[in-house]
């Protein structure tokens, strides 16, 4: 089965967009005696609209097909398979997601108007505790001292690298790396979002495939954001800006990485049929994430 998504289109990718493909890969292992009638798997499907990438198709070359479906706040989507599986055996499916990435920089991306963000983007959430005090009074001395809307994005965007000594550690949110001062990309981007949300600006994180040393996952490895200025979704990294190399910053960035989805939506998902419940604990499920350059999967 063959989708494709020229949502990407109006974005204004150059020419030299490079090719690649994601696949995502599920295995499961069915120990039981009982036939698996039904089984449900779900894969966040890479994000449409953003700067830096065009989804192009989705390829899922199984008979049983598929059906794309949105996740609960509209902002990306999901595949979902259902297949049955016999007892005592092992089934994999793949679905393969073509894409074209772009360098980008925000400032010359042809102006657009994209719709207004939900109230949901403003609110405080799990990790993202805009409305807390420490938070509150950083978010006001930004305004304090900056004019400009942009001008308090970006002292936004630089107060993570001021603040947070780099270490990888489990999630912890915006709130735990000004207590601490320390966290890894999450955090990061957790504390623009924090502060962003504080002043009015809407702003989620960005769950992403960085690619830059290895191009095989269990699952996602790095967080990123983007807030919302001038009309359109402006792309923002306060991590990785921290090493040149890189290329990402305040709203400019390289194709080194594939965005996934939206403010901590789930990454996969599954769900056993009735006749099976309770025998789920005979099976096993591993989910495999690859990235091909050049678009060629090798499968």
């Amino acid at each position: 089965m063959l989708l494709f998504d020229w949502l990407g289109a109006s974005l204004g990718f150059a020419a030299s967009a490079q090719p690649v493909t994601l696949t995502a890969e599920v295995t499961v292992v069915n120990n039981s005696d009982r036939n698996i009638d039904g089984y449900v798997h779900r894969f966040s499907v890479p994000v449409s609209d953003h700067m830096q990438q065009k989804l192009v198709a989705i390829r899922y070359d199984y008979p049983e097909g598929f059906e794309r479906k949105a996740h609960r706040r509209g902002d990306s989507d999901y595949v979902e398979l259902r297949w049955n599986i016999p007892a005592r055996t092992t089934s994999v499916r793949r679905v393969h997601f073509d894409l074209e990435l772009s360098s980008y920089n925000y400032r010359k991306v042809p102006d657009s108007v994209d719709p207004n963000p939900a109230v949901y983007y403003l609110q405080p959430r799990k990790y993202i505790e805009s409305n807390s005090s420490a938070i509150q009074r950083l978010a006001a001395q930004i305004e304090r001292t900056y004019e400009t809307d942009e001008e308090r994005l970006r002292a936004a965007f630089l107060l993570p690298q001021q603040m947070i000594e780099y270490r990888v550690q489990p999630t912890e949110g915006a709130l735990y790396a000004i207590k601490h001062g320390k966290g890894d990309c999450t955090e990061f981007a957790a504390l623009f979002v924090a502060l962003a949300r504080a002043m009015g600006f809407p702003a989620r994180m960005t769950t992403d495939f960085l690619f830059t040393s290895r191009t095989e996952f269990r699952q996602p490895n790095h967080h990123s954001a983007e807030v919302y200025l001038h009309g359109k979704w402006i792309p923002v990294d306060p991590n990785l800006a921290l090493d040149p190399k890189f290329g990402y910053g305040f709203g400019v960035g390289k194709a080194k990485k594939i965005v996934l989805n939206r403010d901590f939506s789930w990454v996969w998902s599954n769900l056993w049929p009735k006749s099976f419940r309770g025998y789920s604990r005979y099976t096993d499920v591993n989910v495999h994430w690859k990235i091909h350059r050049d678009g060629k999967d090798g499968y």
